[in-house]
């Protein structure tokens, strides 16, 4: 026998051993193989919910920064008429408040354009110079949901990235606010109002007009420890006209609006639940906690983490509040319910009064 054949003999006989000069390697054992996963699958677990919380802060930085758009926006837009705000208001507040037709952005119809199309068009949007150009008209959110095809998604200042929702109503105008839609759109759907992509509520207590769908023996908004529509006391509504706000850098004019599931919103067939608009009326109290309380439904718990909302305020800077203590009730409706934000936010445009703490 070859010297070099008895040596392949005597290394096969012994593990480990691989003759030398041939292509054999000494490969990973399986516990070496498991080790490498275990560590990689711990690797992932640890970054997984770091690069979730990245994501989640990246679009909440986008979403406060629309919201900043939304305000330079409405700057311009004051900046023509006056210093007000697009008035959101039913046909009974419009003619009372504008019974020509000029104080405010109207189609060529002399229909009220709804607050983003009136921000889409001040902001140089193209194309945004009626309602329908935006959104369509239907009567639930369903209905809404199967015509957003018929959608405009040009205006990204009015939707959140985080919102898992995104179609909304901006509630005005409606019902006999609406004027007949031209020739070339008669096959299109109808409905009681406007619905879009929109993310955002407006507050009424500063761009609405009193009206008598309330009380009308009492103003709208809470003022001095007056509820609104309840009190004679009580604040009215100031007609887009900002500069009537007490402290405008304490008081919200846009917020983060509407419900936190697709599901959540099927199931609130009234538009009135969780219209986007935000009011002080039969709260108790003017911020944004009392409002909750009262209206549960219109602003979201879980669309940014912890709770947390992005509001731009009456004089046009925006910041993300959070909640800093909850409600702690046996009613599912309002446990889990902000009592406190880290920074007051009103919704009543009136000076606060000492004892509404609660």
């Amino acid at each position: 026998m070859k010297k070099s054949d008895q040596n392949a003999l005597e290394c096969v006989a012994v593990p480990g051993c691989f003759r030398s000069g041939t292509r054999g390697l000494s490969g990973f054992t399986l516990i070496e193989l498991l080790v490498v996963v275990s560590i990689i699958a711990l690797l992932i677990s640890i970054l997984l919910p770091s690069l979730k919380r990245s994501r989640e802060q990246a679009r909440s930085v986008k979403c406060l920064a629309n919201m900043r758009g939304l305000g330079q926006s409405g700057f311009m837009f004051g900046s023509d008429r006056d210093g007000r705000f697009q008035l959101a208001a039913n046909e009974e507040g419009i003619n009372n408040e504008d019974p020509d037709r000029v104080k405010f952005a109207y189609d060529d119809r002399h229909e009220i354009l709804s607050w983003p199309v009136a921000m889409a068009s001040a902001s140089g949007l193209k194309g945004y110079d009626r309602n329908w150009q935006w959104g369509v008209r239907a009567n639930t959110w369903l209905e809404a949901k199967e015509r957003q095809n018929l959608m405009s998604q040009e205006f990204k200042l009015a939707i959140c990235p985080s919102d898992r929702v995104k179609i909304s109503t901006p509630f005005y105008p409606r019902d006999n606010s609406l004027k007949p839609l031209p020739d070339e759109l008669l096959d299109a759907p109808e409905g009681n109002t406007y619905w879009g992509f929109l993310s955002y509520g407006i507050n009424e207590d500063v761009v609405g007009a009193e009206d008598s769908e309330g009380n009308p023996q009492a103003p709208d908004c809470w003022r001095n420890g007056n509820r609104g529509q309840i009190s004679p006391d009580a604040g009215l509504r100031l007609n887009g006209r900002l500069d009537r706000i007490y402290s405008p850098a304490t008081c919200l004019l846009i917020v983060d609006a509407g419900p936190d599931s697709e599901a959540e919103a099927v199931s609130q067939s009234d538009e009135n639940t969780y219209a986007n608009l935000i009011i002080s009326a039969k709260a108790n109290g003017p911020s944004l906690e009392h409002f909750q309380r009262r209206w549960p439904r219109r602003i979201p718990r879980e669309r940014h983490p912890k709770g947390a909302l992005n509001v731009l305020f009456a004089d046009f800077h925006g910041e993300t509040v959070r909640p800093t203590r909850f409600v702690e009730s046996d009613n599912p409706e309002f446990d889990g319910l902000p009592k406190a934000y880290n920074t007051r936010v009103r919704v009543s445009p009136y000076k606060p009064w000492i004892e509404d703490e609660g």
